[in-house]
């Protein structure tokens, strides 16, 4: 038997909410379930438009432009029906490299003016555009949406378009997210003005035609995969987060200054040659703005990136304050890897954590690095190796379970080691503790003889102090005894002599009354 619609009694708002985490396409098909839902997608304030929803595995060459122009009349109709103004997030993922139709470029052009228009919080556009279309880019309006608290804006259609928006007012953007522009001077200085609240910064495939990045109150910045042919200085004294990557292809690199609050830093070096390394004094200076970091994480690719970061390492003072670091190498020898490491760890005398992770053909000497890396890091008093992880392991099967084994025997003495000195310490800490408590009793018993020993002379002394206190008050008692006898007797004789005194001047006045 068929039970109650429970979900379809819940209040309009819980249910436009639910439908808020689906693609728009599948928010539209929840149309035909009843009469209750036929409208309330139109009601969800959010909107994910993806190409992808539209294509399947049968999709063919014949059926591309249909697919195309399906999804072009599918916007247009959704953004033409919906029921409310406001517009909370809108992301909108399409390539459309292999049409050559600027009517679909047109059309990408007409959303963005049309959404801008509802103040959206957040807006997402990935589009991948035929090269051809040098009229796809971001409206004017976008730079100009006071509404906006997240703004991400990728156009990859190798042509790196030129952003320069006549005006940019971004009052409450917060993150911002930029893929294969050209960012000039002009620009970059209008948008750091024109956004005071912006915290997130990140340029990805850019070409960066700049001097200098500098913002008071940017909290994140990711530089990733973008090209610059100058030096480019960073000064943001509130930056905790950084991410960059540094190429082969970059002859300059970046000078990291006044990054007093930045906490933890991430480093890419991608496709070193022997190049690099013979002029990589430019790339030095980057790990010198970043030595107050507490957490720090590098990535080599390339068969010199080792030679060259080792280079970078030893030119660079101590990390001071380092605690966590993750290491990442896909090409070197095992014996420049040590070295490296070695080294970095000397310098890094607060190193808590160190987790690394190492890809090459080779991996038999897996175990040899092992041990070497324990070496490392007992040596300057780090306890153990927290993580190692070993990646892109060749073989037949009876080879890698051979290679398995001598894993498992590895990490097994390993942790006989650690409970062996775990063992010791307990053992130190019991003897340590029966010392503690043989002495305590030593202690109590000596205590206890002098306290027994006080005790009697307190008792003595009492004894003594009440005896004299006794003989004391038995004088003072006997003085008083005698004072009051004394003034007693004298009392009498006063009496005595009064009364003789009364008769004798009764006598003298009887003798004048005979008179």
């Amino acid at each position: 038997m068929r039970g109650p619609d429970r979900i379809s009694e819940l209040h309009d708002s819980i249910l436009t909410h639910i439908l808020s985490y689906l693609p728009t396409k599948e928010a539209v098909g929840t149309r035909i379930l009843s009469k209750r839902w036929r409208n309330m997608w139109a009601s969800v304030p959010v909107l994910d438009f993806g190409f992808a929803d539209f294509t399947d595995d049968k999709y063919t060459v014949f059926k591309k432009l249909k697919c195309h122009v399906t999804f072009v009349s599918f916007v247009d109709s959704v953004l033409a029906s919906r029921q409310v103004q406001q517009l909370d997030s809108f992301r909108l993922v399409w390539n459309f490299q292999d049409q050559p139709y600027s009517y679909l470029a047109k059309a990408v052009r007409r959303w963005i003016h049309h959404v801008v228009q509802q103040w959206p919080r957040v807006l997402s556009i990935y589009l991948e555009p035929h090269p051809t279309f040098q009229d796809v880019i971001v409206p004017d309006p976008t730079f100009t949406c006071s509404s906006l608290e997240e703004l991400k804006l990728h156009i990859n259609d190798s042509w790196h378009k030129t952003l320069n928006p006549a005006l940019v007012t971004l009052p409450h953007l917060r993150k911002l997210n930029l893929g294969y522009f050209t960012i000039k001077p002009d620009f970059m200085d209008r948008l750091l003005l024109g956004s005071p609240s912006l915290e997130e910064l990140e340029l990805y495939a850019c070409c960066l035609d700049i001097s200098q990045i500098s913002c008071g109150g940017l909290k994140s910045l990711v530089i990733d995969g973008c090209c610059h042919m100058t030096e480019i200085e960073v000064s943001i004294p509130s930056l905790q987060y950084l991410k960059f990557t540094v190429m082969s292809s970059q002859r300059e690199g970046f000078v990291f200054t006044n990054m007093s609050s930045l906490v933890k830093a991430s480093i890419c070096l991608l496709d070193a040659n022997a190049l690099d390394v013979v002029i990589c004094d430019s790339k030095a200076k980057i790990l010198a703005g970043l030595l107050g970091v507490t957490t720090l994480d590098i990535v080599l690719y390339g068969s010199d990136a080792m030679d060259m970061l080792d280079f970078i390492l030893k030119t660079c003072p101590y990390f001071e304050n380092l605690k966590f670091m993750h290491f990442e190498s896909f090409d070197g020898c095992m014996a420049e890897c040590i070295d490296m490491i070695d080294h970095l760890v000397q310098h890094s005398p607060a190193l808590e954590e160190f987790t690394f992770y190492r890809c090459q053909d080779d991996s038999n000497d897996v175990i040899e690095l092992v041990d070497e890396l324990r070496e490392v890091m007992g040596k300057y008093g780090i306890a153990r190796l927290v993580e190692c992880h070993q990646g892109c392991i060749y073989g037949s099967p009876s080879e890698l379970e051979e290679l398995l084994d001598e894993y498992l025997n590895c990490f097994q003495s390993m942790e006989e080691e650690e409970s062996t000195e775990e063992d010791e310490g307990e053992a130190s800490s019991v003897d340590e503790l029966d010392e503690g408590e043989e002495a305590e009793e030593h202690e109590g018993e000596a205590s206890s003889a002098d306290e027994v020993d006080e005790g009697g002379e307190e008792e003595d002394a009492e004894e003594e102090a009440s005896s004299a206190d006794e003989v004391d008050e038995g004088e003072v008692e006997e003085e008083d005894e005698g004072e009051a006898s004394s003034a007693e007797e004298d009392d009498e004789e006063d009496e005595e002599e009064e009364d003789e005194a009364d008769e004798y001047a009764g006598g003298a006045i009887k003798g004048v009354d005979g008179v």
